[in-house]
């Protein structure tokens, strides 16, 4: 094999290469040959700093726009300190909302979550999305449905490996909202909830206060009446409707023994609902423990720049 052939098998270990290179005549190689191995040398040195310069600047964007979550607030508040005594825990995920799209907010919340729970419920809010969907779209209920559906399932594919990081000190189970709904206790309960919405001015009142804010969230915020009444009919039905689910859909977890629900911010309605102020809802749903966390977006580098994220539901 001339010297030519020797340098390009590709078959060569890299002890045998640099070998060989060390031992080789240059002079024996035509200018054609030299001039195309000069080329090969030159677009690999390229590769290979083009895949540094990729690593480097991962690793700067990871320090630089880190996020540690921390326990900003528990409902009830006198079980904050015994927090510790639950082992498993829900972890809410809004489809749709600011707080689920940056990948580092979510493995700061799961991180979190490893480090406090040994099993944790990730529950991915796909039915109730299609409300939201229908809310900012005008999609019909159907299509709303089916997008809802195909975005649960599309968020459980690209998170999935943040999960699989942290699954040696807790155990992860995915569960979508749309199979909850399935289940007979969810229509018993969503009754009772939508009866309560139209008897009990108190809790009509909590919900009343959470459509405002759905309705309103958005870069276009539209100007809040003080009178309910003013906002368009279907709108207010579809957003009393999204929270009213969401009790249904906790209360069905609840009766099932997960009772303590992580959520990345604040939502006034369970927290009070937790504090016990509207004795009035399901059995299950007083037995509900509101967990807050709040998010710091830091640099490990430098400890000056650090943002607090909102403590809103959207």
């Amino acid at each position: 094999m001339n010297i030519y052939r020797q340098l390009i098998n590709t078959s060569m270990d890299e002890e045998t290469i640099i070998e060989n290179i060390e031992n080789i005549d240059w002079n024996q190689l035509s200018l054609e040959q030299l001039k195309l191995l000069q080329s090969k040398i030159c677009k690999a040195i390229d590769i290979k700093r083009q895949d540094l310069y990729l690593r480097e600047s991962t690793g700067k964007m990871s320090q630089t726009h880190g996020y540690k979550a921390s326990l900003a607030k528990v409902s009830p508040s006198h079980l904050r300190a015994s927090l510790s005594e639950y082992h498993k825990c829900v972890f809410g995920i809004s489809l749709g909302s600011k707080k689920f799209v940056d990948s580092k907010r979510i493995e700061a919340c799961i991180k979190w979550i490893s480090e406090n729970f040994q099993s944790c419920l990730v529950l991915v809010a796909d039915s109730v999305y299609r409300l939201t969907i229908e809310v900012r779209e005008g999609l019909k209920r159907d299509e709303a449905k089916l997008l809802a559906i195909h975005t649960g399932k599309k968020f459980i594919d690209e998170n999935y490996f943040l999960f699989e990081q942290y699954s040696r000190s807790c155990e992860f189970e995915f569960k979508m909202t749309s199979e909850i709904e399935k289940e007979s206790a969810f229509e018993i309960y969503y009754q009772e909830f939508h009866y309560l919405y139209q008897e009990n001015q108190s809790f009509q009142k909590i919900i009343n206060s959470f459509a405002e804010k759905y309705l309103n969230r958005g870069e276009q915020v539209v100007e809040v009446n003080k009178q309910i009444e003013d906002y368009n009919g279907e709108k207010m039905y579809l957003s009393t409707t999204y929270i009213l689910e969401e009790s249904a859909l906790n209360a069905c977890l609840v009766k099932e023994g997960w009772s303590v629900f992580v959520y990345p911010g604040s939502i006034k309605t369970f927290e009070e609902i937790s504090e016990g102020l509207h004795p009035e809802v399901p059995e299950p749903l007083k037995q509900m423990i509101w967990v807050s966390l709040r998010l710091k977006q830091s640099s490990k580098a430098s400890d000056s720049s650090v943002k607090e994220t909102k403590n809103n539901h959207y």
